[in-house]
């Protein structure tokens, strides 16, 4: 009897193998032999699967990009505010594993700058959730677009200066939590006429 081989498992192997290799070495010390090192398997299988390091490392940062939108989506039906604190809370590393998630992510965001086809990938991400955030803002407020898209790009901003302290361990992960909290709830204040 043929063995059954469950394809999108190993591609989901190889490109956690992948992000091991770009938490270690960054984007520019990925290759296919680095990464297969990492997944144990070879330079072939992973070639059957992606058939070029380019192609790899797109595939590495779509399925970061739909896992954050999995957990994301998986709290529809949480308030407004939940829902909010969520896309601000996230990527802000509170275990060593979210470390190298945030790792991971920020080196595309520095390839970004250079590469065209992450900097589309990560363009469409961040201006969708910026969007989710606003739709948040303007549910807790009561503001229109402009204002909500504003209020949002700000929380947003905060989040990322925050998550970059507790990256180099300049702030405790528990601390930029609760200033983003405090920041939310101070946005909810203001939506009752109570200023800040």
């Amino acid at each position: 009897m043929p063995k059954i081989v469950d394809h999108e498992q190993r591609r989901r192997e190889i490109v956690h193998a992948l992000w091991q290799v770009i938490a270690m070495h960054g984007l520019e010390g990925v290759s296919l032999r680095e990464v297969a090192q990492a997944a144990e398997v070879s330079i072939g299988r992973i070639q059957h699967y992606f058939d070029s390091r380019e192609a790899l490392v797109l595939a590495g940062l779509e399925r970061l990009i739909a896992q954050a939108g999995a957990a994301y989506d998986a709290t529809a039906g949480a308030a407004p505010r939940d829902r909010l604190l969520h896309v601000l809370v996230q990527q802000v590393p509170r275990s060593e594993l979210g470390r190298i998630g945030v790792t991971v992510w920020y080196a595309y965001l520095a390839t970004a700058v250079t590469d065209h086809r992450i900097r589309q990938v990560l363009a469409e991400a961040l201006r969708r959730g910026e969007a989710e955030c606003a739709a948040h803002v303007a549910a807790l407020r009561g503001v229109d677009d402009a204002r909500a898209g504003a209020a949002a790009r700000r929380l947003l901003a905060l989040s990322d200066g925050l998550t970059l302290r507790v990256l180099v361990e300049e702030l405790d992960p528990d601390d930029a939590i609760d200033i983003l909290r405090a920041e939310v709830d101070g946005e909810s204040r203001t939506r009752r006429g109570v200023s800040r």
